[in-house]
């Protein structure tokens, strides 16, 4: 049984390299690893990189060149915050909506693909797998489960909306 339990990580890890690198040949203009901050820009309008290091937990420099690289493509525009002079605020722009829209729809036709000739039952025993899984991880003490788990509910937030 062990060997299966690693043949169905290896597979996940495989789903999650396809679904990265597959976005980096969309047309979307948004690099892979861009695509979750610019997806925060626009669900959090007028944050600050302050707040976004904080979200993904990486450093102020790693968010500044993300930005900047956003910025140049004109994915985002950065304002000055009124209230603190030395920060900026960050917006998405309608180049950036238009991005992120196109990579949505990168994704949809992605996620189609990937459950194709799955039966509904099939869906929902999975993503029931799946859940199981998450919330046995998120009971281990191994690594720092509190930015993991907090990552892994704003995921499940999400997929309520």
């Amino acid at each position: 049984m062990e060997e299966e339990k690693k043949q169905i990580i290896f597979r996940l890890k495989m789903i999650d390299l396809y679904r990265k690198f597959s976005l980096k040949k969309s047309d979307s203009g948004v690099f892979r690893g861009q695509f979750p901050i610019l997806k925060y820009i626009s669900m959090n309008d007028g944050c600050s990189q302050i707040s976004m290091s904080k979200e993904f937990n990486i450093s102020a420099a790693a968010i500044t060149k993300t930005i900047n690289r956003l910025a140049k493509a004109k994915l985002i525009k950065k304002k000055e915050d009124k209230t603190n002079k030395r920060a900026n605020l960050i917006y998405i722009t309608e180049e950036g909506k238009k991005a992120l829209e196109s990579a949505d729809v990168h994704f949809k036709m992605l996620d189609d693909k990937s459950f194709k000739d799955f039966k509904d039952e099939e869906i929902i025993e999975l993503k029931r797998l799946l859940d199981k899984m998450l919330m046995n991880l998120c009971e281990q003490k191994e690594v720092d489960d509190e930015k993991i788990c907090k990552a892994m509910q704003n995921l499940f937030k999400e997929e309520d909306k």
